[in-house]
């Protein structure tokens, strides 16, 4: 029979699909054939000194694992966002992460997950006080995303005309875009965001969030043309993953969200601590000090709920072998040190202080006479008095393991000397010893600051998570004018005079040099002040840096905090009460120039201090008056 040529047609269609279909099995047999094709998104998947890393790279591989088809990071491609999604979308065998997963693109890849969930914030120049309160609101700005990234499609659901938005391939072309007024806000994963933003600016904080667009899922997406049993084995490996081990525990899904995300990893960790006042000690049995305020604030922020038995109190050389050796601990203060530089992660500094040798009092004229490396000393066991004593060449050094055992080995006479912290040895003589006014210090040694010493295997990231959070604390104001940092401080201690070496010739030199630079180019002074340029801000002296105040004494420029911009201060206080900035605003009107006192954090040193400030009135070229302020941080009277 002769066969027409339609009927050729369909048979040969047929072989081609059959063809295909059998080329695609070939090809698609395991994990490894397919292509894995990320971005650039920490802490979700990103770059990290030549290495691909992140909480999502952390998943995907570990599913491969539990599957028992596992695939390397090195096989992970990584491509701008829209390369990967066009890839993913057009090519069979893709499988993209992290993606979100919204009604539009329901249809158009296998989804498995979710894994994790995160917010689209909206970022703006601090100048322009933007607050987005409704989505309505929306529509009155020019909106930057990226292309084919999700917050494209929620602007465009929250009723922002498509030719009100401007895409870009990247996030830092967003910022550039931002920085330069082409977009008013920039819509983009927040924890993503605050980590591109801090590459490009240098500045955590940088730019304002002023508001939300909403959160969404993270999901894994397998292309069209993946094979469904491939598929089917991932996601049944996925949730395995997230099944709690039989004999209790944490599943391995959810170690791995601890291990990256701040708010799982804070409420896990255990804080170890020996007991130091005033960062740590117990009152009736409930955690107190300096950084347990510290850590409680953070808590707060994040909205989660740490229980007291998450706070272990226990013998210094327990707690510093434990944070060493296991994994989601943290030591709370620990001083700082060359020795000890790798052997942990640091947040901080939360305050600095020093070590000093105590006696009794009836032996103090004679052994300020002599050197420590003539006396015997009793020091606590890898306690960081002990590697001072150490490198001044002590070699008679008696090691005990709470600090209790050398106060009384002190009273009987076995030891010469005691080296500890100042302040924390001060509590516990006041709590240890019979007669407290009996043990005095004769010798200082070192002084070091404290930091959050976190075990030697968590995340980079998730450290940093950490210190941009306790700089928020540290640097951001509330509603008196105060940071939170300077409230706990001040709760426990007094403030103390400065090391800088600021004088007050640099600190007049510097306003009047910017007073002369906004008269004739206030917008461009603005800016550089804003972006810590110099001379505003000294790169290798922070603590030598100008801010602006316009005459309602709201801040318009700040070299070192860019947090402060925008924010009226009328009426706001220092940690003490006094309304220092209305008095510089009363004293700059009554006089032009003058010095105001009051208590301030410093960046260039952990502490709360005695500073003093210089500002002087002055017209910008744009014909507003503008009060030029720089301090400086007093130093100890003679």
């Amino acid at each position: 029979m002769q066969l027409s040529f339609l009927h050729i047609f369909a048979i040969s269609a047929l072989i081609l699909v059959v063809s295909c279909s059998f080329t695609a099995a070939q090809e698609f047999e395991s994990f490894s054939d397919l292509t894995f094709v990320t971005e650039d998104y920490p802490p979700f998947n990103y770059v990290d000194n030549g290495a691909l890393t992140g909480l999502m790279v952390d998943i995907v591989t570990a599913i491969t694992r539990k599957a028992g088809d596992g695939i390397s990071r090195d096989s992970i491609t990584v491509l701008p966002w829209s390369t990967a999604y066009q890839k993913a979308l057009n090519e069979p065998g893709v499988v993209i992460f992290s993606i979100g997963k919204t009604p539009e693109r329901e249809e158009l890849f296998s989804w498995v997950g979710p894994v994790v969930s995160s917010d689209i914030a909206l970022f703006s120049s601090r100048s322009r006080n933007i607050s987005i309160t409704d989505m309505s609101e929306l529509a009155s700005y020019t909106v930057g995303t990226v292309t084919d990234d999700l917050a494209y499609e929620y602007v465009v659901n929250a009723g922002v005309p498509k030719d009100a938005i401007i895409t870009g391939d990247d996030p830092y072309s967003l910022i550039q875009y931002l920085d330069d007024g082409t977009i008013d806000l920039f819509a983009y994963d927040k924890i993503a965001a605050d980590y591109h933003i801090r590459n490009a600016t240098g500045k955590s904080g940088f730019y304002a969030i002023s508001g939300s667009v909403g959160s969404f899922p993270i999901y894994v997406g397998f292309s069209r043309g993946t094979p469904d049993n491939l598929i089917q084995k991932f996601s049944d490996a996925f949730m395995e993953l997230k099944n709690p081990p039989i004999e209790g525990g944490m599943s391995e899904c959810d170690q791995i969200l601890s291990t990256w995300l701040l708010d799982e990893a804070l409420l896990k960790m255990e804080y170890l601590t020996e007991g130091y006042y005033p960062y740590t000690f117990l009152e009736e049995g409930v955690p107190k000090g300096i950084s347990v305020d510290v850590l409680q604030q953070m808590f707060s922020r994040l909205n989660i709920d740490v229980p007291d038995d998450h706070f272990v109190f226990g013998t210094w050389e327990d707690v510093y072998q434990q944070t060493l050796h296991q994994n989601g601990s943290a030591i709370i203060v620990m001083a700082r040190s060359p020795e000890r530089e790798n052997l942990f992660r640091w947040a901080g500094p939360i305050d600095k202080t020093s070590n000093q040798i105590f006696c009794l009092r009836e032996t103090a004229d004679t052994l300020k006479e002599i050197t420590p490396s003539e006396m015997k000393i009793g020091a606590v066991i890898d306690d960081i008095a002990a590697s001072d004593l150490v490198n001044a060449n002590v070699t008679d050094i008696v090691y005990f393991q709470d600090a209790r055992e050398i106060i009384n080995a002190l009273k009987s006479g076995l030891i010469d000397g005691w080296a500890y912290a100042a302040m924390p040895a001060r509590q516990l003589i006041l709590e240890y010893a019979a007669d407290p006014a009996s043990i005095v210090p004769v010798h200082t040694l070192k002084t070091y600051d404290y930091y959050f010493a976190f075990s030697p295997d968590t995340p980079a990231p998730l450290v940093a998570a950490f210190q941009d959070m306790f700089d928020i604390i540290r640097t951001e104001k509330d509603n008196s004018g105060v940071s939170m940092y300077e409230r706990i401080l001040y709760r426990y201690i007094e403030p103390s005079y400065s090391e800088s070496t600021v004088t007050e010739e640099e600190v007049i030199t510097l306003v009047n040099q910017t007073v002369s630079d906004l008269a004739t180019d206030a917008e461009g002074t603005i800016k550089n002040i804003n972006a810590g340029l110099s001379p505003y801000r000294d790169a290798n002296r922070p603590d030598l840096y100008v801010f602006v105040y316009d005459t309602s004494v709201n801040m318009v420029a700040h070299a070192d905090n860019i947090r402060m911009v925008g924010i009226n201060y009328h009426n706001k206080t220092d940690v003490a009460g006094k309304p220092f900035r209305d008095l510089i605003l009363k004293g700059a009107r009554a006089n032009g120039s003058g010095w105001e006192d009051y208590i301030y954090s410093s960046p260039a040193e952990s502490g709360l201090f005695w500073k003093t400030t210089r500002y002087q009135i002055g017209t910008g070229s744009d014909g507003k008056e503008y009060i030029v302020c720089c301090g400086m941080y007093r130093e100890r009277p003679e």
